[in-house]
């Protein structure tokens, strides 16, 4: 086993709290049975089929907080409800009663792709304290994002407590390495066990070009993470077709219990225009929607920007009462991520959607594909990008801020008290994981490789074509798919070169109308995201989640893609444009 060093910044953070007693289901009923009748704790015991000690416990919190009181009649002792009880019975929940307070903790973002870790998840080493022959890796950041909500995701919570929406206080940093173990191109010691793909991907890179090792790469045994969600799919759950989403995206409108969030690259005053009867009929249920985009241009299609105020020109049309419960952003969040999360009245699980769909800008006559979970570990993190790009740099938060930080401190605790079950195992993979997941494709692929996505451009040749030109002089059959070339790579005077590319084992296919994004090898694995795997270039200047998708493990999971893409007769996705030997996309 080889050491590395990885430096780091090392401090100390505060971050505001409150915890208390948030009252029961229990504790409810018993306030609503003492206004409408007289009863003992022994009664009230039998009517709720529940112990009496139970019953008696939940009578003292009630009795504290003046909501009920004691009373005496023939010499039986009984409970009934005082004014205040009254008034707070004939509410939906009980007002939470939490006092706030300030926590310290010792924290780590590593310099490479500024991952935060807990200080005492890794075996830290500073500089005095370093071996004579230590392999130090060099540091590509120099600066860390204070309100960057993964560091979130590290402070300690106990059961009756809940994350402020403040912006966390830092000490001064010192510069402290962390110790990693690598044997076999792999990380086997000394990163935390949810450490994303691209770091461990950067890491067993970075390392192989210190200690002059051409033979290294990224090909981890087990490279799902510990902490991947797990959910059990059906093919419903993958979702295919661009007027599926849009089949979608109103019934989540329509079964939304109390929020939706969607988060689209775009805006479209005409995509809004259409779906303003969704909007008010979601409204009129009391569920308030927050949306959330990345980009005023799109830069394939060049043009001027497109007006945010036609968006919320679009959105003043609705009705007086529906205004306060559609909320447009009006901040940007830079990112290119297609997601959608709601709370399912019917199951009353949080789900989300993630994907290639643009929803609040599609005109949904395009392939799209995207995946649909029930993993409240998924939405968490998938909350944690988002809120993220929502966090102004200094001063308060947005109500938009707020929402995504009330959702995701009320999904913490269900992921703290209740584990995920599932055949599949999901890790949401974002920026510079999807090189990982080509790297992981190459090196793991058995019999067939398939990526797709709209654009093919000049990042192409060394995010795709050289892994999987390895991967096809190991005998793998590796299928390309795109759409249309990249306004940039017209540019430069190229195109792809479909009979080139053959020579190197690569079958290339152009299609039309694609707006997919996924890659997946043989029949277990998937790769469904908004990245374009043949045209994107993740580097420091876009957003943190700027792409954002899921990485799917799980017994037939990418042959019920490949079916469901076969099951649509005349679909775009399954004419090509021009292809190589005659090969048709699967």
């Amino acid at each position: 086993m080889k050491f590395v060093y990885v430096p780091l910044y090392r401090m100390a953070v505060s971050y505001l709290y409150s915890f208390g007693r948030r009252w029961s289901l229990i504790e409810h009923m018993l306030l609503i049975e003492s206004t409408v009748a007289k009863h003992t704790a022994s009664e009230l015991a039998v009517i709720a089929n529940v112990p009496h000690r139970l019953v008696v416990e939940a009578l003292i919190n009630l009795l504290r907080s003046n909501w009920i009181e004691v009373r005496s009649d023939n010499d039986r002792i009984y409970f009934a409800a005082t004014p205040a009880g009254h008034k707070h019975a004939k509410e939906k929940t009980l007002p939470e009663r939490l006092q706030k307070d300030i926590r310290w903790d010792s924290v780590c973002v590593e310099r490479l792709t500024g991952h935060w870790m807990r200080a005492d998840d890794v075996d830290l080493v500073y500089e005095k304290d370093l071996p004579a022959d230590a392999v130090r890796l060099p540091a590509l950041l120099h600066t860390f994002e204070p309100n960057d909500s993964a560091l979130r995701d590290l402070f300690r919570l106990n059961l009756n407590e809940s994350l402020e929406p403040t912006t966390p206080q830092f000490r001064t940093p010192s510069l402290p390495y962390a110790r990693v173990g690598l044997a076999f191109d792999e990380v086997q010691i000394g990163l935390p066990p949810n450490a994303p793909l691209g770091l461990r991907a950067s890491l067993v890179k970075a390392s192989a070009e210190i200690v002059d090792d051409d033979s290294a790469s990224y090909s981890a045994k087990t490279h799902i993470v510990q902490e991947a969600a797990r959910d059990d799919l059906t093919a419903d759950d993958i979702i295919v077709g661009g007027e599926a989403h849009l089949m979608l995206l109103r019934e989540v409108l329509e079964r939304a219990k109390s929020s939706i969030v969607i988060h689209s690259c775009f805006l479209s005053a005409d995509t809004l225009r259409n779906l303003l009867p969704d909007f008010e009929r979601a409204a009129r249920r009391k569920v308030r929607v927050d949306l959330l985009w990345g980009l005023h241009v799109d830069p394939e299609v060049g043009g001027p920007p497109r007006k945010f105020s036609d968006a919320t020109d679009v959105l003043a049309g609705l009705p007086p009462g529906a205004r306060g419960r559609i909320r447009l952003s009006p901040h940007s969040s830079g990112s290119h991520a297609k997601v959608l999360i709601y709370d399912d009245r019917d199951t009353g699980l949080w789900t989300t959607v993630v994907g290639s769909c643009n929803f609040l800008s599609s005109e949904f006559d395009w392939m799209e594909v995207s995946l649909r979970t029930r993993s409240a570990l998924f939405t968490t993190k998938a909350l944690s990008l988002l809120l993220s790009n929502q966090l102004p740099a200094v001063g308060n938060w947005s109500a938009t801020a707020r929402q995504l930080n009330h959702i995701w401190s009320e999904l913490k605790v269900k992921i703290r008290t209740q584990p995920e079950v599932g055949k599949y195992s999901i890790s949401l993979i974002a920026d510079y994981d999807h090189y990982a997941c080509v790297t992981l494709a190459r090196d793991h692929a058995s019999k067939e490789i398939e990526i797709a996505c709209d654009l093919y451009g000049l990042s192409a040749e060394t995010s795709v074509l050289v892994p999987m030109e390895t991967a096809a002089s190991r005998g793998i059959d590796v299928r390309l798919q795109y759409t249309r070339p990249s306004k940039f790579l017209l540019e430069e005077g190229h195109e792809p070169a479909p009979t080139d590319i053959a020579k190197r084992g690569i079958n290339i296919v152009r299609v039309e109308n694609v707006h997919a994004k996924y890659l997946g090898w043989d029949e277990d694995t998937l790769v469904i995201s908004s990245f374009n795997w043949m045209a994107t270039s993740v580097d420091a200047r876009r957003s943190r989640g700027a792409e954002i998708g899921a990485l799917i493990e799980g017994p037939g999971i990418r042959s019920i893609l490949v079916e469901k893409l076969r099951g649509r007769p005349g679909e775009n996705a399954s004419q090509p444009a021009e292809s190589v030997d005659g090969m048709m996309p699967s």
